[in-house]
């Protein structure tokens, strides 16, 4: 099976989640991309390094990989050794669906995301191998036609979310955190992400962090694959359509996300995501 072709925005997923396994045994070429759904990678084999967000991981066999929905990312991958892995794309209402007031879900995905986390997990073998046997009974699912296959694979799933979140709660230190990153970098991205309704501008951030805006752009498209203006204009519109989603009216969306006027805010949001905003009350 081929992964899906990559783009800007990647992939597309109509079930609550999917499985795909992987294995790249000739030279593909990635582009930064991000989702509008999460994705947990089982890591098997390959020499790759896994940028997200600013931060580059080189991965380990049966390492997990967490990126959230909307975080930039991009693998670089050595073929003289196949890239196999199993890849879950997890929608953000399947996880919300799911989730009760003191037990999240996405909990391993919030904790990943943090700037002193690491969006690789690394686990003892006798923890990753019966967390492993969840993914192969999910992935026999795929192929199967018994009765209540896909209550199973969900019941099998939910599963292994859970059994993740226990271990990231009970041992944060299985997050990776030996990536390589700028660390200036990684907290202009952090402080972007968390500030998107403010003053945004070149001028502002150079300041805010003690660089001149030249080398401060160019380090930032280095870490990231972004011009600074592109990375803080998609991730405004995500963020506004997330707003949007749970039913704020799109003017107040814009306005929390840093637009000035609303026509701006529309023609870049068809632009970046092939609808107007107002299309999306009809989802």
């Amino acid at each position: 099976m081929n992964e899906i072709q990559e783009s800007v925005k990647s992939g597309y997923l109509f079930e609550k989640f999917r499985l795909f396994y992987l294995k790249d045994i000739s030279s593909r070429e990635y582009v930064y991309h991000y989702h509008d759904f999460h994705k947990l990678i089982w890591f098997i084999s390959g020499n790759v390094e896994y940028h997200i967000e600013g931060k580059a991981y080189k991965l380990e066999p049966h390492d997990i990989l967490l990126v959230s929905k909307g975080e930039i990312h991009k693998p670089f991958v050595d073929y003289d050794t196949p890239y196999e892995r199993y890849v879950f794309y997890i929608s953000g209402e399947f996880l919300e669906e799911h989730s009760e007031d003191e037990d999240r879900l996405d909990l391993c995905f919030q904790m990943a995301s943090k700037e002193q986390g690491g969006h690789v997990i690394h686990l003892s073998p006798a923890v990753s191998g019966n967390l492993f046997e969840a993914v192969k009974q999910i992935e026999k699912l795929n192929y199967d036609n018994a009765y209540a296959k896909d209550m199973y694979s969900r019941v099998s799933f939910l599963k292994l979310l859970i059994e993740l979140n226990r271990c990231c709660i009970s041992n944060p230190e299985v997050f990776h955190k030996m990536a390589r990153y700028d660390k200036k970098i990684v907290e202009m991205i952090h402080y972007i992400n968390d500030n998107l309704s403010k003053d945004l501008t070149i001028e502002k951030l150079s300041a805010e962090f003690y660089l001149s805006k030249y080398h401060m752009m160019r380090k930032f498209k280095e870490e990231t694959g972004y011009s600074m203006h592109q990375y803080i204009l998609e991730k405004r519109i995500l963020a506004a359509k997330g707003l949007i989603l749970t039913g704020m009216p799109a003017t107040l969306a814009s306005m929390e996300c840093g637009f000035k006027d609303y026509s701006t805010f529309s023609r870049a949001y068809k632009k970046l995501l092939g609808q107007l905003p107002s299309d999306v009350y009809g989802k």
